[in-house]
């Protein structure tokens, strides 16, 4: 689960980024949450610290603050959280830096960036958060998820597939889906989720993985894989 943050006085407005915002996530299967604020004082430090991507206006007409006071508030809970200024203004891009902003997205380009612009911040997030920890038989296990093929569920139980070992633990297939998913990973039929990085090449019958392993695919559901697979490769 992606969790959005977005602040901008012009309520109306930030009502659009949530409605986009909202809409990127679902067509792109991709589990999230977006909360909208038109007053930052009414953000709780629980907001902040969940944050993974903050969308944040820079000029906040008669308040007491602006765009960057709300980022280093984020920054002091969330150091890895993306951060995209949307504004009308670009004075502020140098002081950006102090903050670590990853875009500046003029709100006059919504319509063109705003898409892309998500699509960077979800991929920089793959990034910034490359390790799992999974419980196993009572121990915290700690794993790399670049090196993660593919997870399947046989009856109460997961099976992480790594390129040179497994770990099983007692779970759901779709929890781990809700956190995988943003991380790149696709499910592919009811018991298997793979990671997109290894995925070779996709059929309507087969996934074949890096490692040559080929995994069966939901038929029915394969326009809508192919099409995730192909928005994964910039495609």
């Amino acid at each position: 689960m992606i969790n959005i943050l977005i602040c901008d006085d012009d309520s109306s407005f930030a009502a659009r980024l949530k409605n986009l915002s909202e809409q990127y996530f679902s067509v792109h299967g991709i589990p999230a949450a977006v909360s909208a604020f038109s007053d930052a004082e009414e953000i709780g430090s629980e907001t902040f610290a969940s944050c993974d991507i903050a969308l944040l206006d820079i000029d906040y007409v008669s308040k007491p603050y602006n765009g960057l006071d709300v980022a280093r508030r984020l920054r002091a809970v969330r150091k890895d959280a993306v951060l995209i200024f949307i504004t009308n203004y670009v004075e502020y891009a140098p002081e950006g830096y102090e903050v670590r902003a990853f875009r500046y997205l003029l709100k006059s380009e919504i319509d063109r960036k705003f898409a892309p612009f998500l699509t960077q911040a979800v991929a920089c997030l793959r990034t910034e958060s490359p390790k799992l920890k999974l419980s196993c038989e009572g121990e915290i296990v700690e794993i790399d998820l670049q090196d993660l093929l593919y997870v399947e569920s046989v009856g109460h139980t997961l099976i992480y597939h790594l390129k040179d070992r497994q770990y099983s633990v007692y779970s759901s297939l779709s929890k781990a889906e809700a956190e995988l998913t943003p991380r790149g990973f696709l499910r592919i039929q009811k018991s298997f989720l793979v990671n997109m990085a290894h995925l070779k090449k996709l059929t309507c019958r087969e996934a074949l993985l890096t490692d040559g392993e080929a995994l069966s695919v939901s038929e029915k559901n394969y326009a809508s894989l192919k099409r995730r697979y192909l928005l994964f490769k910039g495609m």
